[in-house]
C-alpha cells in the first residue's frame, strides 16, 4: 500500500508532464499555423527576409537612356568635328546603363568577346567576336551591353559625327551580312598571283570599309617595313591594335608610343611615319576622312 507522501510526489509529478505536453502541443499548433499560406506573416515580404535583403535603390540613377557621353563605362579619348572617339572596358559579368547611339559608328574589338547586345525593340544578340573585328553601325537606338558570359569586354567606339552615305565592305564584313568587295582579291584572282604566306613579315594595306565619307584600311608593320606618308591628302585617325607597340612621328617629330587601344589623330599635310620600335609586327586601323576641307581641332 502507497503512503500518502509517495502518492502526493506521483500526483505532481502526473501533473507536471500534462503541462509539459500540453506546452508542446500550444507550440506544434503555433509553429503550423504560421507556416500555413494563410498566415499573416507569410503574407508580410518584411518577415520573410530581413531589410538587407531587399533590392538596393538608387536615387539618383537616370529614368532613362542617357547618351553615350554619359555613360559611365565609354570614356571620351578624341573629339573633333569629324569624330568622337570613345574607350569602352565592362567588367565581367557586369553591364552598361542604357544609352542612345544617335550617330553612325564604328567599333573595334580588343580581345576576344562573348556580349549580350540587348536592342530596346528588338530580340537580344548573342554576339562572339574576335580580337580585332571591326564593325559598323548606322545608330539611332538605344541598347545596352551586358558581359553575361563572364569574359570582361574592351573596345574602341569611333563615332561618325557627318552623315556617311552609302556604306559597303571591302575586303572584310564590317557590316555582316553584307557582300564583300576586295579589290585585292580581284586583281589577284585576274593576275593569278599566289597568296602571300604567313612568313611575309609585313602585307599590304587591306582594305575593310568605306563609305562617302571614310574609309578604313589596316596596316602591319615591322623593322625596316614603316608606314610612310609624306604628303598626306586627308586627315586620319589612327587605332592601335592589341599587338602593336608603335612609335609615332609627324611632320618629322616623335609623337607618342601607341599600344593597344591609343589613338592618334593625323591631320593631312603632316608628313607622317610609323615605326615597329620593338620588332614585334605591329598591326593599326587608318580611318581617312576624305572630306578635309574642314580642319579638325582634336580635344
Amino acid at each position: 500500500m502507497v503512503n500518502s507522501d509517495v502518492r502526493s510526489r506521483l500526483q505532481r509529478s502526473a501533473i507536471s508532464l500534462r503541462l509539459t505536453c500540453h506546452a508542446a502541443i500550444r507550440q506544434v499548433r503555433f509553429f503550423l499555423h504560421e507556416t500555413s499560406p494563410s498566415s499573416p506573416l507569410l503574407c508580410n515580404p518584411l518577415r520573410q527576409a530581413p531589410p538587407s535583403y531587399l533590392p538596393p535603390q538608387n536615387p539618383t540613377a537616370p529614368a532613362g537612356p542617357v547618351p553615350i557621353n554619359e555613360e559611365p563605362r565609354h570614356r571620351l579619348l578624341l573629339q573633333n568635328d569629324f569624330t568622337h572617339v570613345y574607350n569602352l572596358m565592362i567588367p565581367a559579368l557586369d553591364f552598361t546603363l542604357p544609352h542612345q547611339h544617335d550617330l553612325p559608328y564604328l567599333y573595334i574589338t580588343l580581345g576576344p568577346a562573348d556580349i549580350i547586345n540587348a536592342i530596346v525593340g528588338q530580340p537580344e544578340l548573342h554576339q562572339v567576336l574576335e580580337d580585332g573585328e571591326v564593325h559598323y553601325t548606322p545608330g539611332k537606338f538605344t541598347h545596352v551591353v551586358r558581359t553575361d558570359s563572364g569574359v570582361p569586354y574592351h573596345d574602341i567606339t569611333v563615332e561618325l559625327v557627318r552623315p556617311q552615305g552609302t556604306a559597303k565592305n571591302a575586303c572584310k564584313e564590317v557590316m555582316p551580312g553584307q557582300p564583300t568587295d576586295c579589290p585585292q582579291q580581284q586583281i589577284a584572282g585576274s593576275n593569278g598571283r599566289a597568296k602571300k604566306t604567313a612568313a611575309d613579315p609585313v602585307t599590304d594595306p587591306v582594305p575593310f570599309f568605306e563609305t562617302d565619307e571614310i574609309r578604313v584600311d589596316l596596316y602591319k608593320v615591322a623593322s625596316a617595313n614603316d608606314y610612310v606618308d609624306a604628303a598626306p591628302k586627308v586627315d586620319a585617325l589612327l587605332v592601335a591594335l592589341n599587338n602593336a607597340n608603335l612609335d609615332a612621328n609627324l611632320a618629322g617629330e616623335h609623337i607618342s608610343f601607341l599600344h593597344g587601344g591609343d589613338v592618334l589623330w593625323m591631320p593631312a599635310g603632316q608628313h607622317r611615319r610609323i615605326v615597329d620600335f620593338l620588332g614585334t609586327h605591329s598591326s593599326f586601323l587608318l580611318i581617312s576622312f576624305k572630306d578635309g576641307t574642314q580642319r579638325p581641332t582634336a580635344q
